[in-house]
């Protein structure tokens, strides 16, 4: 396996700054002395132009960054900044954009190191241009500032050439398309040759000659069509918006509303941050008559759904429980959970297409199986139709000797039995019993992996120093367990945590891990274990490369196909321990996250925003499954929730993207036919080919086509400032006409500057030059001024090109002209 190269620590110099107050000087910022008040750069301003620049010993791909703060949070550090960086000072892309915390632990951040293509990108010159500080009034202070990145010499030699070759061809490219948007045919043809540089793909350049240089909207729309049946579309159809619709399945029952119409939504006070699933009160509290109430549902003595009593028609409300989806039958499993009161052991099946509930099992564990819990998980093999759960929460009354064994239960979906598969996993060389673990299973190897959670405490150290579960496998055909990453490691490997998410995906074979908790530090990371390796690495390990701020009790689910991940938040982690959900997509193949859904108030299209429920997903039917969990009221503390959403994410179909294109064209068409008055061509041409291409059920649509018949009686688009290529007589005309209106610089405000008139700086004065009068050119005869202004034609060709624009967003970028323009990069 070939070595990636090291990541040291980089040297660098101070090159540039905006300015600086008494000895607190630029230089500062290179020693860490966070005990010393003296040592930092504090600036001589706090306006937004402030700045300092570091120059690196040697050019490098710098990773990331570190602030290091004084001994005590300072309000004059930095709320809010800017990184830039690149090879030429005067040529900076933005890093980064971020701020630091208040506090005084050293912030570390990763910066953006490699370019859209995932290219690296070496750079010499790093801007740090602070924004905010804490305390608004405070000027700026930076401490110390510690760089690490890879500056092996072939490593950046080879970055370097690789970078220059993809901006001399996207130079190349740029100037490809305004020769041919100019109709240089000779130059573009010569370019393109010398160069080996194409600029569009295949179909791109077919659409380019039929729409833009022949008019031949019917060819065009006919290669459109060819392009969204060859996939020509999929990359745009990724990168649309989800648009979340839910519905409700089940609605809460009349108790759960009761309370709910009464309560306010406030979150209660959490007994154990650790197991916000369990959130039990310590003891109940007595009703008006000095009574404790217990809720208890309808009892069934037998694991026999046909004997259930009709009161048993839904689960009843419950958090911290399990769901699983069986996406070959479309079919839900809830098992077990906290309801406010007790433990539950009871097993449930859901079925999505009848939508009704049917009760597998009232008490599990009186027929062989799980003792009651919550804090658990479970999984489904699909293809031997099974459930495997394992672990529990308990309290401290129930943390003796005769309950600390970790025991795993399978109950088999086609004979309606649960087995006792191992009684004590620690013993055969699984994990300790915990909780708020995770847990998936690879159905084909019969293999379940378990990660993370917290190790119950069997003593009183253990209580002080948190136990944390590492990975496990565990072999069903064989039985046995396996260790695969323990507790405390030194490796560049997940460190494990509760309160995190587990992922496996069935194509790629790997494990994906997000977020946490350990001890006291929130971990928002993402990485990826290959279960056929054992290979690992981190999409995302600094904390700030992860948007989504995962919450309590966050949830996960994953996309085989579109190979996307989606997380739906629970609880903030800040102070105030907000209710609110919220939905993060991450996308595995274009490594960006994309909020989609957020809900911090109650909607009733929508569900209350909760804590410690379920959420799964069936990558079948695509559609995600919510239910039960923690509304957070605070007058009610032990109130759970046991409604049932289903919640799909759509997105334009291609199809459509395909009509809206079509449209396009065929008003265009339209606006051409009315331009080149054939008025009565152009009203059959709307009568027949517009209308059926507009959705009329569409408002704005009608409102459009409307319109479009007004373009009749304007003769087309009207006037277009298109700008024309040029020609021998087209640039003497500029000569002439750059003679005849240039003028000297306005010598009244120069004049009015040095005298103090003005405070404001005038702009530098540029040299002033003499234009030569070019000669005479005998075969280009006539008076410049005789210039004609572009054709008819030309100004019609202008707006099909426009058009053939913005069909370019259809495609990828790389098999379409670059958006930038040459004539846009001139300053003057």
């Amino acid at each position: 396996m070939e070595e990636k190269p090291e990541t040291v620590k980089l040297t660098y110099t101070i090159h540039k700054y905006s300015s600086y107050s008494a000895n607190y000087m630029p230089e500062n910022i290179m020693v860490d002395e966070p005990s010393d008040q003296l040592s930092r750069w504090f600036t001589d301003s706090n306006t937004p132009s402030q700045y300092i620049m570091l120059k690196l010993k040697s050019p490098a791909i710098v990773e990331t960054i570190k602030f290091g703060k004084y001994k005590k949070a300072h309000v004059s550090d930095l709320k809010k900044f800017q990184i830039f960086g690149g090879m030429d000072e005067n040529n900076l892309s933005l890093l980064l954009s971020a701020g630091l915390k208040k506090d005084n632990q050293a912030d570390p951040f990763r910066l953006r190191h490699r370019t859209l293509e995932g290219l690296y990108l070496p750079i010499q010159y790093i801007k740090i241009v602070p924004l905010q500080s804490w305390g608004p009034a405070y000027n700026y202070t930076i401490w110390y500032i510690e760089l690490q990145g890879k500056n092996q010499m072939d490593l950046i030699s080879n970055a370097l050439d690789t970078i220059n070759l993809r901006k001399e061809e996207e130079a190349v490219r740029i100037l490809l398309k305004h020769l041919r948007r100019r109709r240089y045919k000779d130059a573009f043809e010569a370019l393109s040759r010398e160069s080996g540089v194409q600029l569009e793909g295949p179909l791109q350049a077919r659409l380019w000659n039929a729409l833009v240089e022949n008019g031949d909207y019917k060819l065009a729309e006919e290669i459109l069509e060819e392009a969204m049946q060859e996939g020509e579309f999929d990359w745009y159809m990724s990168w649309q918006p989800y648009k979340p619709v839910w519905r409700q399945m089940s609605a809460c029952s009349s108790g759960v509303e009761a309370e709910l119409c009464c309560g306010d939504l406030q979150t209660p006070r959490i007994r154990d941050t650790c197991c916000a699933d369990a959130d039990r009160p310590e003891e109940l509290p007595p009703n008006a008559n000095g009574v404790v109430e217990v809720s208890e549902p309808c009892h069934v003595t037998t694991a026999n759904p046909s004997a259930s009593s009709s009161c048993c028609s839904k689960p009843g409300p419950r958090g911290g429980h399990q769901l699983v989806v069986d996406a070959t039958t479309g079919t839900l499993y809830l098992f077990g959970g906290w309801n406010g009161t007790e433990d539950l052991d009871d097993l449930w099946s859901f079925n999505t297409v009848t939508e009704r509930w049917s009760l597998l099992c009232w008490h599990s564990n009186h027929v062989g199986g799980p003792s009651p819990r919550s804090c658990h998980k479970m999984v489904l093999d699909p293809l031997r139709r099974r459930l495997y759960t394992l672990g529990r929460y308990l309290d401290n009354a129930q943390r003796v000797p005769a309950n600390m064994t970790s025991d795993l239960y399978m109950y088999d979906i086609e004979a309606g039995t649960w087995t006792l598969v191992c009684g004590d996993t620690a013993a055969a060389g699984g994990p300790r019993l915990v909780f708020d673990h995770q847990m998936c299973i690879d159905p084909d190897t019969q293999t379940i992996y378990v990660f993370g959670g917290r190790v119950l405490p069997a003593n009183t150290e253990e209580v002080v120093t948190p136990q944390y579960s590492g990975l496990y496998a565990y072999y069903v055909a064989t039985g046995s367990w396996q260790l695969m990453l323990a507790d405390r490691h030194e490796l560049p490997a997940p460190q494990p945590r509760v309160a995190h998410s587990m992922l496996f995906h069935p194509v790629q074979r790997r494990l994906y891990i997000f977020a946490g908790q350990r001890n006291k530090e929130h971990l928002l990371d993402l990485w990826w274990w290959d279960v056929s390796t054992g290979r690992y690495g981190a999409l995302c390990a600094a904390a700030t490369a992860c948007p989504p701020v995962a919450g309590f009790t966050q949830r996960a689910t994953l996309d085989p196909d579109t190979d996307e991940m989606f997380v739906l938040s629970g609880m903030s982690k800040e102070k105030d321990k907000r209710v609110y959900n919220t939905l993060w997509v991450f996308s595995l193949t274009r490594m960006t996250w994309t909020c989609v859904y957020r809900n911090d108030t109650v909607s009733p299209d929508e569900p209350r925003p909760r804590f410690a429920h379920q959420l799964v997903y069936d990558p079948v039917k695509k559609i995600h499954y919510l239910f039960g969990g923690n509304p957070g009221i605070q007058t009610s503390p032990r109130l759970r929730l046991d409604d049932l959403w289903a919640l799909q994410l759509t997105r334009p179909s291609i199809e459509r993207v395909f009509l809206t294109a079509r449209a396009a064209l065929r008003e265009a068409c339209f606006k051409e036919l009315c331009a080149s008055g054939k008025e009565l061509t152009a009203v059959e041409y709307l009568r027949n080919d517009v209308r059926t291409a507009l959705d009329h059920s569409d408002p704005q649509q009608v409102e459009r086509f409307q319109k479009l018949a007004t373009v009749l009686f304007s003769g087309g688009a009207g006037e277009l400032d298109v700008a024309a290529a040029l020609s021998p007589r087209r640039t003497r005309t500029l000569h002439s006409r750059r003679i005849a209106q240039r003028a000297p610089p306005d010598l009244a405000q120069a004049l009015a500057a040095v005298l103090g008139a003005d405070d404001n700086m005038p702009e530098p004065t540029q040299p002033f030059e003499d234009i030569a009068v070019l000669p005479v050119d005998t075969w280009d005869v006539g008076e410049d001024a005789d210039c004609p202004p572009p054709s008819p034609a030309w100004n019609m060709r202008a707006a099909r090109l426009t058009l053939y624009d913005n069909l370019c967003q259809y495609f990828r970028p790389s098999s379409v002209p670059p958006q930038q323009n040459v004539t846009e990069l001139v300053n003057l």
